[in-house]
């Protein structure tokens, strides 16, 4: 065992050069160079094995080729002095493993360590993240439909598809009817039926976009988004991917979302039927939604990709701290290219009026929406006990769904209140933290 040494600080080189290193944990992928990176220097991606995709210096990841568990720490230092071209001493090199590579879960356990054997770190509670995920489809099931699809995305079919659904969509807008569903509320259970299936269609787009471009995809299931119950494709491995490839895999899923609708303007074409023509419109309507970059839906990964920054989120802080009078970009800023450092303080300061707005409208809207909202529940509640006694089912999972309607959005804003100002009480705390530390 090294001797014990100082918090924060590397160990004598007496004390680790001759111990063995440890190795990585079973599963952990080195994927490489992050392409398109909007990074000054790009980083490096690390791929443990639950899936999660971690970005590592040059230095860090060259550590982590390393770790074999056979060679010394005086070898693995002697050949990063090599490959970097920097003088790297084992005290560094163990300090990197146990105080860097270790917590980032990616380092298997010995005797010494007190994790069990390929355990990971406990996630961050990302700012508008899906939660409380449930994978429905197995991995080598979504490898499978992900060939079935692929060739949907050779370009000569991509280009015919795009012609077709712009030709298509122009002659339908002449025709009208979607207005008679609302004389038919028992038909709003048709247009729900389509809008899940061209939402498991709009996934399936994802995952064969990632695996057109040579990623292999993940499994497929349902979360939380808000409170909202949204599908989801981990197509985290397309990070292995050019910055082209990524934005394939981006834009596969509205891609896929055209691809449904002309399915539905032939359909509707062909029988007129009114709840057909409300699924499409609102399939569109939820095309352009998911185009929006200020939550974690399609656009805000295709902005993503597009500056090579994987998680746009993390850069709020440090962004506004930055635009502070009289403050030194902080590092997490500084160490961006200016043009995707330019781009992203552009979107900060456009999210966070967009954020505030529906904050602050929930807020002076409460007292006055909130009793109309009851009594709507109400009227609703009473409409489907009364669908039950007369034993129209349709009518009652009607009432029910206008119910969720009702309900969903104010429970949503009322859990990201809650989220952000759990996330303001820590950081109050991390800061009177470290004022308690700095020398007076």
């Amino acid at each position: 065992m090294a001797a014990p040494h100082q918090a924060g600080s590397p160990p004598a080189d007496e004390d680790v050069a001759g111990l063995a290193v440890p190795a990585l944990v079973p599963g952990t992928e080195l994927i490489g160079r992050y392409q398109g990176s909007g990074h000054r220097e790009a980083p490096y991606l690390v791929r443990r094995p639950d899936g999660q995709v971690l970005q590592l210096s040059h230095l860090l990841y060259l550590v982590a080729a390393g770790l074999d568990g056979r060679r010394s720490f005086a070898e693995l230092a002697a050949r990063l002095s090599d490959e970097s071209g920097h003088g790297v001493t084992p005290g560094q090199v163990f300090f990197l493993v146990e105080n860097r590579l270790r917590l980032a879960g990616i380092v298997a356990a010995d005797s010494g360590a007190g994790r069990p054997p390929g355990a990971a770190p406990k996630g961050r509670d990302r700012l508008l993240a899906l939660k409380f995920r449930i994978a429905l489809v197995p991995e080598h099931t979504v490898a499978v439909i992900a060939r079935v699809f692929q060739p949907l995305f050779w370009p000569p079919v991509v280009v015919v598809v795009l012609l077709a659904f712009a030709v298509a969509d122009v002659l339908l807008a002449v025709h009208g009817g979607a207005e008679q569903v609302l004389n038919q509320p028992e038909q709003i259970l048709l247009v729900v039926g389509v809008l899940i299936v061209a939402g498991m269609f709009h996934e399936c787009g994802h995952v064969a976009a990632c695996q057109y471009g040579g990623a292999r995809p993940g499994a497929m299931g349902v979360g939380i988004y808000l409170v909202w119950p949204a599908m989801y494709s981990t197509v985290t491995d397309s990070y292995r991917l050019s910055r082209g490839g990524r934005l394939r895999t981006d834009l596969g899923g509205l891609y896929f979302n055209v691809i449904a609708m002309l399915v539905m303007i032939v359909a509707y074409a062909q029988t007129s039927f009114p709840w057909l023509l409300a699924a499409l419109l609102a399939w569109q309507a939820t095309s352009v939604w998911q185009l929006l970059p200020s939550i974690r839906f399609d656009g805000y990964y295709i902005l993503s990709d597009l500056v090579g920054v994987p998680d746009l989120f993390d850069r709020m802080g440090p962004i506004l701290r930055s635009l502070l009078p009289g403050r030194r970009p902080h590092p997490r800023v500084q160490e961006l290219k200016p043009w995707v450092r330019r781009v992203i303080t552009v979107w900060v300061v456009l999210v966070i009026p967009f954020m505030a707005y529906w904050i602050v409208a929930f807020l002076v809207l409460a007292p006055y929406v909130l009793p109309t909202v009851w009594q709507a529940l109400v009227l609703q509640w009473n409409g489907v006990d009364s669908s039950i006694q007369a034993g129209d089912a349709a009518g009652a999972v009607v009432g029910v769904i206008r119910l969720a309607l009702l309900v969903l959005p104010w429970a949503g804003i009322t859990l990201v209140l809650t989220n952000l100002m759990r996330q303001f009480v820590r950081f109050v705390g991390r800061w009177r933290a470290r004022r308690a530390l700095e020398p007076r």
